[in-house]
């Protein structure tokens, strides 16, 4: 954990990664309490020659009292002199104390607020906060942030404290309604109680305020945050915050905002204002906007807005930060903004610009910060771009870029930190040695056509924290230099390239003990890598997302894989590992995904297994596992959303616990040997009843897209960015009995339903049609009879049906969809079927008969296959056979038969 300086109450408020704007405010703030407030002594500097006023010092050791110090921050409170105490100040000529500045300032690092075990330390913590503060009736300064009084309201005998000017309680974890006691504050000028927007704050607030009249009454208020407040039932929220009439930095973000589109407001000497994810009644920028020229920070990302008439922002000549992300601005509004010369940070991410990045983008001789990713930008960079000497962050990703980029392009950004190229259309030319002028901390350039030899300038990157080369070109081995090239490694992000050789030499030469500690993700898939996984993998303690699948790995898995407690995500798919899944992966309790398919795995499943209680992803298909389905993945996994065990040995029925998986919404089963009937309880899969998608949200957890491998129309396809709408059950390639359960019929939102290959007998059910979202149907190779229910024409989403090789009879229904699924092996092996596509007609009059034709050993053959004793029927009437539905069998045999 580092200890970070954050004296500067306006330090979190870094919305355009920058703070050039702000330092001013501490000096602002250092000045207010010096020229009203005598100040005495503090905890660093004491010159008094008096102690405290007595009843303010007992007030002190009750709250001092009040709280859990687990870190002893109050160490120095006591003796007599209160004054003397850390975080205390008092006037010089009264004695009273004027200043109580208990905020953390140790801040932890983004890897130890994602350990599930972290604990706070250094905070301060109380399920109260003692009411003896209104003792302290000359404070001025109160400041409990970044502490943890989680769960907890804002005491409303704050309001009491009449003589506050400044009060900051940001990510102290207090929830509940914000008391309106604190408009009683008539001489505050800096009120904080929302949470910060870049620190890793484990505790934020949870606040509400469904009334925020009491701001309007804080007229001599010039700094306001309730980032994060939920203010959706506060219909003139804004209204009352607008009438402020000496504000100068308004912090409105994330509250759920209503803004309504006013004429008129009163703050018009604001200097920074943000308004980021709220919601505007009128999607074009508001009038008022215009009247704001001294604004120096603006923020209005995602907010759905346009700019129809693109001159809002050719008045606000003195912005130096701009973000405009997540809205509908096109390259008008971008060219309309070229103007502002003051400019130091744009963000115009996530928008509707096209065409050409204008080559206007060069009038910015101050843009330190320019985002432009996710867009339809196309063409080649403009040269005006590569002119911008004080570039420190260029992101311009995932647009339609094209280009040869080289060395000359970079030569004047030597300032340049984070650079994101991915997902263009560039190639990277530039010789074997090249030094960059600059230092790179981020290098994005995924999809950048970069090999085939790993690149030597990365060489000379001393400051690398994420690296992304995905899909690069990159056919080489990974050099002995790569691993020691930073300390503060925290992600490496290169599949889809060629990479050689072994990961033992890999990790070893990243030298974990002293470099890489820190690792949160590691995406290595989709090479060609060799040999075992290495146990110095292991010593990766904060390791989040680990992707080694499709690559060429052999041996077993390290048993101190279960060490890395800190692992959401687990990919080892495709290669050719072996043995029992170690018992030890259940010790990663954290893990949403767990991806082991393609392997060569036998055994039965640990126990352990069952400890992964927040798994919401497990794919263990294609192996060679051998065991029943255990009861508790039903009983312990209640989160999963993804189950597939296709392809292995499982055996026995498929029990009722299966079905305490409400969230599930794909179930593979398919190919082994499971036998009884399916239950009836799969009703109970009530994610399959919606047609919304769910809930699965990977953006959360990973740093590259994971994927989901599924089978539709039988061919196995790759889910990656949509793969929370999919919505499948496949049993096929079983033993598996019985009726179709009618209560299957209910899961409305199924788009593909494969029971093929089975020994299922009665009808197909008359409310099939009710599946209106199915795409792919597949019953082949059962035992169902009777006829196929006219409901079938009702399913237009249909683009796979086969029904083939069963008992059905009667006409085949005709209509709507089922009219374009005209191929004849469709409904083959079904001698009792007529009417189109078959030529045979049927005849004038006839109504499905309910079982059809009775069959004798003369009109079909069965063929057992000898692996799985399941049965093939070959109707002799039908002359030829459709040697995909066969497994296992040779046409020969077929003759021999």
């Amino acid at each position: 954990m580092k200890t970070k300086k954050l004296l500067n109450p306006m330090g979190h408020l870094n919305f355009l990664d920058t703070t050039s704007s702000l330092p001013f405010l501490f000096l602002f703030i250092t000045i207010l309490v010096a020229s009203q407030i005598p100040l005495g002594c503090t905890g660093q500097a004491h010159s008094s020659n008096f102690t405290c006023i007595e009843s303010e010092r007992q007030a002190l050791l009750r709250l001092r009292d009040s709280l859990t110090d687990e870190s002893n921050r109050l160490s120095s409170w006591i003796g007599e002199d209160c004054c003397s105490w850390d975080g205390i100040s008092c006037h010089k000529i009264t004695g009273h104390v004027v200043t109580l500045d208990l905020r953390n300032l140790e801040q932890p690092e983004l890897y130890e607020v994602l350990d599930p075990s972290y604990h706070c330390k250094s905070c301060l913590a109380g399920d109260q906060l003692s009411p003896s503060l209104v003792n302290l009736t000359n404070l001025r300064y109160l400041d409990l942030s970044l502490n943890n009084f989680s769960g907890i309201q804002i005491p409303t005998f704050l309001g009491l404290l009449k003589d506050l000017r400044y009060l900051n309680l940001s990510d102290a974890g207090f929830v509940g309604e914000v008391p309106r006691h604190l408009g009683n504050l008539s001489h505050l000028r800096y009120l904080d109680i929302g949470f910060a927007s870049s620190n890793y704050i484990p505790i934020a607030n949870n606040l509400t305020s469904n009334d925020v009249g009491w701001v309007a009454r804080l007229s001599s208020l010039e700094y306001l945050f309730l980032r994060g407040v939920n203010l959706s039932n506060a219909r003139d929220g804004f209204l009352a915050v607008s009438m402020l009439p000496s504000l100068k930095t308004l912090d409105l973000a994330s509250c759920k905002l209503v803004v309504p589109h006013l004429l008129h407001v009163n703050f018009t000497s604001l200097s920074s204002l943000e308004l980021g994810s709220n919601q505007f009644l009128n999607p074009t920028l508001p009038p008022w906007l215009r009247n704001l020229t001294g604004l120096q920070d603006l923020g209005l990302s995602y907010n759905n807005l346009d700019d129809k008439v693109h001159d809002t922002f050719r008045q606000m000549t003195s912005l130096v930060n701009l973000d405009l992300g997540g809205n509908h601005f096109d390259t008008s509004t971008l060219r309309s903004i070229c103007n502002i010369s003051s400019l130091t940070s744009l963000d115009m991410s996530d928008n509707e610009l096209q065409g050409s990045i204008p080559s206007e983008i060069g009038q910015f001789p101050q843009l330190t910060v320019l985002k432009l990713s996710n867009n339809r930008l196309n063409d080649t960079i403009p040269s005006s771009l590569w002119q911008l000497t004080k570039l420190q962050a260029l992101y311009i990703g995932a647009n339609a870029l094209t280009g040869e980029l080289s060395e000359h392009h970079f030569a004047k950004l030597k300032e340049l930190k984070r650079l994101d190229i991915s997902d263009n259309l560039f190639s990277l030319h530039v010789s074997s040695s090249w030094v960059p002028p600059f230092q790179l901390q981020y290098i994005g350039m995924g999809s950048v056509k970069i090999g085939p030899r790993f690149p030597n300038w990365l060489r000379t990157q001393k400051e690398i924290e994420k690296l992304n080369m995905a899909n690069a070109g990159i056919s080489d081995a990974i050099p002995s230099w790569f691993g020691v090239l930073s300390n503060d490694f925290r992600g490496i992000i290169l599949p889809g390239n060629k990479l050689e050789g072994s990961l033992n030499s890999f990790i070893s030469v990243a030298d974990v003990d002293k470099k890489v500690v820190q690792m949160l993700y590691l995406v290595l898939n989709h090479n060609h890598f060799t040999g075992s996984i290495p146990k110095d993998l292991c010593k990766l303690k904060t390791l989040e997302y680990l992707d080694l699948s499709n690559n060429h790995l052999s041996g077993r898995i390290p048993l101190c894989l279960g060490n890395l407690r800190n692992l959401r995500i687990l990919h080892l798919g495709s290669n050719s590992l072996y043995g029992q899944i170690p018992g030890s992966l259940g010790n990663l309790g954290e893990l949403i995904i767990l991806q082991l398919s393609k392997n060569r795995f036998d055994g039965k499943l640990p126990p352990s297994m069952q400890n992964l209680k927040r798994l919401q992803s497990l794919d263990l298909g294609e192996n060679r596992i051998a065991d029943t389905i255990p009861p508790w993945i039903g009983e312990r996994l209640s989160d999963l959303e993804f189950l597939t065990l296709q392809s292995n040995n499982f055996h026995g029925g498929i029990s009722n616990t299966l079905c305490q998986l409400p969230y599930l919404q794909v179930l593979n089963l398919a190919h082994n040997d499971l036998s009884g009937s399916i239950p009836h309880c799969f009703k109970n899969f009530t994610a399959m009843e919606s047609t919304e998608p769910g809930t699965f949200q990977y953006s959360n957890y990973t740093y590259h897209d994971p994927v989901l491998h599924n089978f539709k129309a039988g061919i196995e396809l790759e889910y990656s960015k949509n793969m929370e709408s999919v919505k499948s059950i496949s049993l096929s390639g079983n033993n598996l009995v019985g009726e179709i359960p009618d209560e299957i019929m209910g899961l409305v939102g199924l788009q593909t339903l494969n029971l093929s290959k089975n020994h299922l007998n009665g009808r197909i059910p008359k409310n099939i049609g009710n599946l209106k979202q199915l795409e792919t149907l597949d019953l082949s190779m059962n035992e169902l009879s009777g006829e196929i229910p006219p409901s079938l024409s009702s399913i237009y989403s249909l683009s796979f049906l086969n029904l083939s090789y069963n008992k059905l009879s009667g006409p085949i229904p005709s209509g709507n969809q089922l009219q374009t699924l005209n191929d004849p092996s469709t409904y083959e092996g079904n001698i009792g079927l007529c009417g189109k596509p078959f030529p045979n007609s049927c005849p004038a009059g006839e109504s499905p008969t309910e079982n059809g034709p009775v069959l004798d050993d003369k009109d079909y053959i069965i063929i057992y296959n000898t692996k799985n004793n399941k049965k093939i029927f070959f109707f002799k009437r039908q002359h030829h056979i459709n040697h995909k539905t066969v497994q296992s069998q040779s046409l020969s045999s077929f003759k021999s038969a």
